[in-house]
């Protein structure tokens, strides 16, 4: 079997820690320092962080164990990253032959031939993008460079952070291959990782399989990588599909309970912040779910359906407390809560009058919930949300009803 050898190109750009590294860039006081940003467990975290064994998913709780007093824990800011995001985005797709992205943070750029269209060599031209990209968004990145997309993600780590790995030859790789695990290589999971333990442990290892005997034991996905290890382009960039769904989840693993209070309290959490998310990207939604897990790790899901598109937020509030209520088994000890909204459409302002007082009311809520979305995004850690959780318990003990 024949494959065309590729001779393009590819850089994979990547952020590195970009959650932490946006913080750090919002109050460069925190250089230096243990930054973790968190939503029950890491999402990311500074190097700082990471020397003394911080990991991406690690339980917040045990990175408070781990880094005491000096750890700063952000909530994650998905508006103001998308934003820095955005720029480096345009920034490479101005710079260079074609910017695919591949996730909020990194993205796989074509550079055949302009090396040597500015007169330089490879290594001198990757640098002078990565000094550029880094002036540019103000974060530093590490830069991979081979002939497929695949072997330039896993060289973009090996420097890491801020550094550069080209490739060069294929004598080169085949030595670096039997250094690097298995792991190394993207989609390879625990499972698959497992399946191949025993004989099949280095990218080498995996290099040396039978091309026809892969595609049989495994899926075509795996063929594809092979290929792009191969020196052969196989490997498409999927473009970012259409969100159906924004949730919200909490574990509370360490505080399993039957608590009707305290699990109506973290089911208002995970509205607050899905419901945040909601407005900021100025959406209406038409259907509204709860999922509760108990002990044993059975989940149930609880869907309302809406018969017209809304944002309004006590109105979205008074069902999910509603399905709550109907759904919730006294007798049974839960783990976590999600809630989960989804079937959007952009938000329309609709055409009021001055005799229309509840559509007027509910123009103006929204109005005001943009307002505080503003304010917790400004002040961290949704304070204003928080006061609207002590509002709601206080009317909720005084009338039984949220109105």
């Amino acid at each position: 079997m024949l494959f065309r050898r590729s001779k393009k190109i590819y850089t994979h750009i990547d952020c590195d820690c970009f959650f932490a590294s946006c913080e750090i860039l919002r109050n460069p006081k925190l250089k230096g320092k243990r930054v973790c940003v968190w939503w029950d467990i890491i999402i990311a975290c500074s190097y700082e962080a990471k020397a003394l064994g911080i990991k991406t998913w690690t339980p917040i709780w045990e990175a408070k164990k781990i880094l005491g007093n000096t750890g700063i824990y952000f909530s994650p800011d998905h508006n103001y990253y998308t934003e820095i995001s955005d720029k480096l985005m345009k920034y490479l797709e101005y710079h260079t032959l074609c910017m695919e992205p591949y996730s909020i943070d990194e993205a796989f750029c074509e550079v055949t031939g302009l090396p040597e269209m500015n007169n330089m060599s490879l290594w001198t031209y990757i640098r002078k993008l990565q000094k550029e990209v880094t002036q540019a968004i103000w974060i530093p990145v590490s830069i991979g460079v081979s002939n497929t997309r695949i072997k330039a993600k896993i060289y973009s780590k090996i420097n890491k952070p801020y550094g550069i790995y080209i490739w060069y030859n294929q004598e080169q790789e085949f030595k670096l291959f039997k250094k690097l695990p298995i792991k190394d290589i993207p989609y390879i999971w625990k499972a698959h990782q497992e399946r191949y333990k025993y004989g099949c442990t280095s990218i080498h290892d995996f290099i040396g399989r039978w091309f026809k005997k892969l595609k049989s034991e495994i899926w075509k996905n795996w063929t594809d990588l092979w290929l792009e290890l191969c020196w052969v382009n196989a490997f498409v960039v999927k473009k970012t599909k259409e969100v159906k769904s924004i949730w919200r989840s909490r574990s509370f693993n360490k505080q399993m309970t039957w608590n009707y209070i305290f699990l109506k309290e973290q089911l208002l959490i995970n509205f607050n912040r899905v419901f945040e998310e909601i407005v900021n990207k100025n959406f209406e939604i038409k259907s509204i779910s709860i999922m509760m897990r108990k002990k044993d790790f059975s989940t149930y899901m609880y869907e309302y359906k809406l018969n017209d598109f809304s944002n309004s937020r006590n109105d979205i509030l008074e069902i999910i407390i509603s399905l709550f209520d109907k759904n919730y088994e006294s007798n049974s000890i839960y783990r976590s809560t999600w809630v989960v909204l989804s079937k959007f459409r952009s938000y329309l302002p609709r055409q009021t009058s001055i005799f229309d007082t509840p559509l007027r009311s509910k123009e103006h809520n929204y109005e005001l919930t943009k307002i505080v979305n503003n304010l917790n995004q400004r002040y961290w850690d949704h304070v204003v949300s928080f006061w609207f959780s002590l509002l709601w318990k206080w009317k909720e003990a005084k009338l039984g009803i949220l109105k």
